[in-house]
């Protein structure tokens, strides 16, 4: 466990020195225990469902540590994004409790006028480093960033969530690019998506890929099947990686199978909207799922193995509409979402509210 930072800051009315740390693969609930001198009968004396929480930290997290001198005085150990273990050293009596986590929220909007480097210029005006990455994939399917005109305006207006000084989240809730080419909006709607000024996704429903492959071993189309040995149709694509590669669902949708299929072997459907329907198969073993499940996009619903009728690890992922399946590259950028009625109408009333609270911001500054 390494400690990434530190900082000064009042609590309770003391200056505690905290300790930013974060969790690594190789770390054990135990381990940290011992490292931190907390004793580990108080692991014990806590709830059944707390304990399995933490064994489920995920790599990455950060566990803050508030010290007075070398003694710790609490630790903050994240249970999932909203709640976290409390342990307070009150005078060497150990006491747990479960709270929400805190963050702070703030509100910001800038005007960005690109003449170099998209990167370069956003921290140029709003000093966040992370910014541009944000709007680089807000806008990815629309808009080819390495052929940027000189002199496109950016306007955003988005939300930062941090923890005890630390950023911890980038919410850009409206963005507008214009240039001498084009002028193209992005509002973020309560479904999570983004939709430009005449209410249509920004992205096409389906994710490129459900998964980071090296490469495609059979395309869609009639083959000779490798086991079978005769020609028969492949209704899928199979993608190929490492044993134990995460598989992502490619859109929202309900998980309406999750388990054994002849041939296919693991496999998970989920069935989306507008009659879409997807095949994950071959699968060494099944994420946090279960059937009957609303998931959304790029949801992990298993990882990448060669089981059932297989010559070596990959992905099958076939797509089915209106019941017969069809070619996946198809419709990786094809089927956009449009919203329409009242969903439309309330869209449209958000949009202006957004527009009149960005120029706001601006005026004041």
């Amino acid at each position: 466990m390494k400690k990434l930072l530190l900082l000064l800051i009042p609590f309770f009315l003391f200056a505690y020195r905290v300790d930013i740390q974060t969790w690594h693969k190789s770390d054990t609930v135990w381990g940290f225990f011992k490292q931190n001198h907390i004793p580990f009968s108080l692991y014990y004396s806590l709830n059944k469902n707390i304990k399995k929480e933490l064994k489920k930290i995920a790599r990455g997290d950060d566990i803050y540590l508030l010290k007075d001198g070398n003694k710790i005085k609490q630790a903050l150990i994240p249970l999932n994004n909203k709640r976290q273990l409390q342990i307070v050293n009150d005078n060497k009596k150990w006491i747990t409790k479960v709270i929400p986590i805190h963050y702070g929220v703030e509100e910001h909007s800038a005007k960005i006028t690109v003449n170099n480097f998209l990167s370069y210029d956003v921290y140029s005006v709003t000093k966040n480093p992370y910014l541009s990455r944000h709007i680089v994939n807000i806008f990815s399917d629309r808009i080819n960033f390495r052929t940027l005109p000189k002199n496109t305006n950016i306007d955003v207006y988005y939300k930062t969530k941090s923890r005890f000084g630390k950023l911890v989240k980038i919410d850009v809730l409206y963005s507008k690019i214009k240039n001498r080419k084009y002028t193209i909006e992005a509002y973020k709607w309560t479904d999570g998506r983004y939709y430009d000024q005449n209410a249509r996704s920004l992205k096409g429903m389906f994710l490129s890929a459900p998964l980071r492959y090296t490469r495609i071993s059979s395309p869609f189309g009639m083959r000779f099947h490798p086991i079978l040995h005769k020609w028969r149709m492949h209704d899928g694509i199979d993608f190929v990686n490492r044993v134990g590669t995460p598989i992502h669902t490619v859109a929202d949708g309900k998980v309406i199978y999750k388990g054994w299929i002849r041939g296919y072997g693991n496999a998970v459907e989920v069935k989306h909207r507008n009659g879409y329907m997807t095949l994950y198969a071959h699968l060494r073993g099944f994420g946090h799922i279960k059937r009957g499940e609303w998931i959304k996009q790029d949801k992990v619903i298993g990882y990448l193995g060669t089981t059932g009728m297989s010559t070596g690890p990959h992905l099958h992922f076939g797509v089915m509409h209106n019941g017969k399946w069809i070619n996946p590259i198809k419709i990786r950028k094809s089927a956009k979402i449009i919203l329409y009625g009242k969903r439309r109408k309330n869209f449209f009333v958000y949009a202006q509210s957004l527009q009149s609270k960005l120029k706001e911001r601006l005026a004041s500054k």
